[in-house]
């Protein structure tokens, strides 16, 4: 006998919820909370009523401004991105790598995350916790903000290195449907979870790392397995979903043209998502910059070049920027 259409449509949708269900279950089955592997000092900044998480790591001895560490963003960013230059960089320096509201080891709560959220948060903590002028060291995207706030405040921010930054054309407007909608596929309770899974998959995050890094033995299982748990935390597909609805975009060029401290450009000359022909664009805008291309590197040149990156990081201070 023949089900009734409505009767089909109900079972076809009930074994769709079953199915997202069992994914969902799978994705998460096991894995294990994060913790600090930067080393140094763990500590918590309250901010707005949410748990930040940021490893501290007191200069051996201090010589220049503290620095303010900030990791890129994508599905299954944290801090653990400056793993390779902690070491280096904290012999004469503060240093501060604090993981973004909806990422790594902070909270990740289900709320409107927006280029503004993200630098009000980066402001309020380099004020309140750091208390000093603050050099921010940021890589991708969180570079936008970073330009942002220097433009903004060059007092607090006396120099800036910009790690491939974005932000020079506004890719996708907050304001369109597409990316509304995108926002609430991947924010719903069931099957959202079950899209962002198939996102953050161990393979998905494999693809990822293999195009970010030229040579492939950077991309072992251990750096897979790390992030593939940083990408399942609980919540971890709030803040995701809003960057890849392009909420968390960002339009710098009137802010690049007002910076007027020393500004490090960092790329690499491989870099596939940034190429290095956005660099040009960078300097086109502010002759000032000074600009490092890193090669052989990727869309990570801090830590595929780390110890040339460290090296003129450490200079670029040490000339007084």
């Amino acid at each position: 006998m023949r089900l009734p259409s409505w009767r089909r449509a109900l079972l076809a949708s009930g074994a769709a919820i079953g199915a997202a269900a069992t994914l969902n279950a799978l994705a998460t089955r096991g894995v294990a909370p994060l913790e600090n592997l930067l080393g140094g000092e763990d500590k918590w900044f309250d901010w707005r009523g949410r748990r930040l998480f940021y490893a501290h790591r007191k200069a051996r001895t201090r010589k220049g401004r503290p620095l303010l560490l900030l990791h890129s963003i994508h599905t299954a960013a944290w801090s653990y991105e400056w793993r390779s230059n902690v070491d280096a960089l904290a012999e004469g320096h503060d240093v501060y790598a604090l993981d973004l509201l909806g990422f790594g080891m902070s909270d990740r709560p289900q709320v409107r995350y927006s280029a503004r959220l993200y630098t009000r948060l980066i402001d309020d903590f380099a004020r309140q916790v750091i208390g000093e002028p603050t050099t921010l060291i940021a890589s991708s995207l969180t570079a936008a903000y970073v330009a942002v706030l220097g433009a903004r405040d060059p007092g607090q921010y006396p120099s800036l290195v910009l790690i491939e930054p974005t932000g020079l054309v506004r890719r996708n407007s907050a304001a369109t449907t597409g990316g509304d909608v995108a926002r609430l596929v991947v924010d719903a309770p069931l099957m959202g979870a079950a899209v962002f899974n198939a996102l953050a998959s161990r393979r998905s995050i494999r693809y990822w790392l293999e195009r970010a890094y030229v040579d492939l033995d950077f991309v072992t299982p251990e750096l897979v397995s790390i992030y593939h748990r940083a990408a399942h935390q609980p919540g971890a597909r709030h803040a995701p979903a809003a960057y890849l609805s392009g909420h968390l975009n960002l339009d710098v060029r009137g802010a690049v043209r007002r910076l007027r401290q020393p500004v490090l450009l960092v790329w690499g000359e491989q870099a596939v998502e940034t190429p290095v022909e956005d660099a040009r664009g960078f300097m086109a805008l502010n002759p000032a910059f000074q600009l490092t291309i890193l090669d052989p590197a990727g869309m990570v040149p801090h830590d595929e070049q780390s110890a040339e990156f460290n090296g003129v990081v450490i200079r670029f201070l040490a000339e007084g920027a």
